[in-house]
């Protein structure tokens, strides 16, 4: 199925984006999608990061867990995102994230796969729109909250990478990264991030 869309106006100029268009089929998205569900949770096929948070799981989820744009806001380097169905990606729509790496735009297509309201949120990230190379970079983000069993104006906050293959070694401090964002903008209050 092609998929056609337009960048975002901060990203639009940026040298060596690709021209507006990307193809992957359905059925390589299926067979991918199918393989990472069946790695999530798995132990020696997951890296993942918990940490405490003093907020409520309703803020949590506001600010780190409510659609596509959120979860990837805590990621560095994000740039922005373009949802390409009609659904919205909090309904489950597939989408397109748009980073900026040493100057080049990098496109990025992937779908929701699990939205549980306050609970859990998962979501497919394909690396490259080239179906010959994407096998390598075919993963699945998630993240899990937990009412803390002892505090509870605590909340357990669960992040997990799952892919095909080996796991980058930079997957560990991503999850960090992204961790140590949640918890700074949870817990000041602050609802808006600037990146």
């Amino acid at each position: 199925m092609d998929y056609t869309y337009k960048y975002p106006g901060n990203v639009s100029e940026v040298i060596g984006r690709r021209f507006g268009h990307i193809t992957v089929p359905d059925e390589f998205l299926a067979q991918t999608h199918e393989e990472l569900m069946k790695r999530l949770g798995a132990p020696n096929k997951t890296i993942a990061v918990q940490i405490e948070v003093n907020a409520s799981k309703e803020h949590i989820w506001e600010i780190a867990a409510g659609s596509v744009d959120v979860f990837f806001s805590h990621q560095p380097v994000y740039a922005g995102i373009s949802p390409i169905n009609s659904l919205g990606s909090e309904e489950g729509g597939r989408y397109i994230i748009h980073r900026i790496i040493d100057g080049c735009v990098i496109d990025r297509v992937g779908e929701v796969m699990l939205s549980m309201p306050l609970s859990q949120f998962t979501v497919s990230d394909i690396d490259s729109a080239d179906v010959s190379v994407s096998g390598f970079f075919l993963s699945l983000y998630s993240i899990n909250l937990e009412d803390h069993p002892d505090n509870p104006d605590s909340t357990l906050v669960l992040l997990s990478y799952t892919m095909l293959g080996v796991a980058h070694p930079w997957a560990l401090g991503m999850l960090a990264y992204q961790a140590k964002s949640i918890k700074h903008y949870a817990e000041s209050g602050g609802d808006d991030i600037e990146r």
